[in-house]
């Protein structure tokens, strides 16, 4: 009961510091144009589903809301005893953590990062055979620093 509490608590912070912050956000600002840019598209795209997941995750907490207050029903008492729905309220639990602490915890440093802005492939081989210099021997199939061969068959087309 204090888990659901918990997590009810934590839904309904994170709703309020998200729904403060989003007249801050550039994608939820859109105005009509007649023409669209990618920009413009993905501005949209970006605000529908942070409408869509506001809309669930409001829905999720005033669904276990409702539980909560009439958890002094038998009928109510009588049905949180199903073996099945432990495990379903566990998942759920799970799950919510994980969005509670990727919504939360994950910095805007590591969301910058794409992966247009790490080396790639060649990259890598190059620094590899500067920093060996006459040394260096290509990694061999099964070494570690070799790419699996799917991945080694994309990125030498």
């Amino acid at each position: 009961m204090d888990r659901i509490n918990d997590i009810l608590n934590s839904i309904n912070k994170i709703l309020s510091e998200k729904t403060s912050k989003a007249e801050d956000e550039d994608f939820t600002q859109i105005e009509e144009t007649e023409v669209e840019t990618p920009e413009t598209e993905l501005m949209e795209y970006k605000n529908d589903f942070y409408q869509m997941n506001i809309g669930s995750l409001k829905a999720i907490m005033s669904h276990s809301q409702a539980i909560l207050d009439a958890i002094d029903d038998p009928k109510i008492k009588e049905n949180l005893t199903e073996s099945w729905l432990q495990g379903k309220i566990a998942i759920t639990e799970d799950y919510m953590r994980t969005i509670h602490d990727f919504i939360m915890y994950v910095s805007e440093a590591a969301d910058s990062i794409s992966a247009a802005d790490r080396p790639g492939l060649w990259e890598n081989i190059r620094k590899k055979k500067e920093r060996m210099g006459e040394k260096y021997k290509p990694a061999k199939p099964g070494d570690k620093d070799r790419p699996d061969p799917s991945t080694w068959k994309k990125l030498t087309k």
